[in-house]
């Protein structure tokens, strides 16, 4: 009772977003048309996203089935919306009527309970991705606003996840590699150890110790400083 009072009540501000900029704008930069026929049959791995309106709303799109229609939607990522809605309008493209029962729809391939926007909400004519069916597909979204680069991956958690949406600080990246010169010390090192041992053979002890104690200095060096 209380779920579905919060979920009546719920709104978010779409700031000028609407069906016309779904149709035109929005489906521009996404290059899918919105609403158009969805052909493929296995599930997207990746999918590319834009920042649109005056929010930066994160917009993708994503194939919804139902009765065995399959059409490009276009969704507005909100992760502090809990729940999935998906407009009017897109009944109508499915030849669906709403009823008082809520339907489950295939979203990428991830069955999914959807609403409809509540009637006095400002996001009546638009499509919003909610916080639960990111959870429950798995799909991890990466947003880099600078760049304006978003990707929502719908891979397994125990999959590497691309070297591309992995930040690393630069100059942590820098200590992490091994320069030309370093390689070159090192290796230089130990042939001078061990031309040593075989020139010394009586003091061969004495040596390798010298020898092991420049190679423990260089590596302090060379990872610390």
């Amino acid at each position: 009772m209380i779920e579905d009072l919060l979920i009546e009540k719920f709104d978010i501000q779409s700031y000028g977003v609407g069906s016309k900029e779904l149709h035109g704008e929005i489906s521009k930069r996404l290059k899918i048309e919105y609403l158009s026929d969805y052909f493929r049959t296995k599930e997207l791995k990746e999918v590319n996203g834009i920042i649109f309106g005056y929010n930066l709303g994160i917009f993708i799109s994503l194939p919804v089935k139902i009765k065995q229609q399959v059409k490009n939607v276009h969704f507005l990522v909100d992760t502090g919306s809990p729940r999935t809605y998906i407009c009017g309008e897109v009944y109508e493209s499915l030849n669906i009527t709403f009823n008082s029962t809520v339907p489950r729809m295939l979203i990428n391939n991830k069955p999914t309970l959807v609403h409809l926007p509540p009637i006095d909400s400002h996001f009546t004519d638009i499509n919003v991705l909610g916080a639960e069916y990111l959870k429950i597909s798995g799909a991890r979204l990466f947003a880099n606003y600078e760049d304006e680069d978003i990707s929502l991956l719908f891979e397994t958690f125990n999959e590497e996840i691309p070297n591309d949406k992995i930040e690393m600080n630069p100059q942590v990246q820098e200590n992490f590699q091994l320069k030309p010169y370093t390689l070159n010390k090192l290796v230089g090192f130990c042939l001078f150890g061990f031309a040593l041992f075989f020139m010394f053979k009586r003091k061969s002890l004495l040596i390798f110790l010298a020898t092991a104690f420049l190679f423990f200095y260089n590596i302090f060096n060379i990872f610390f400083y």
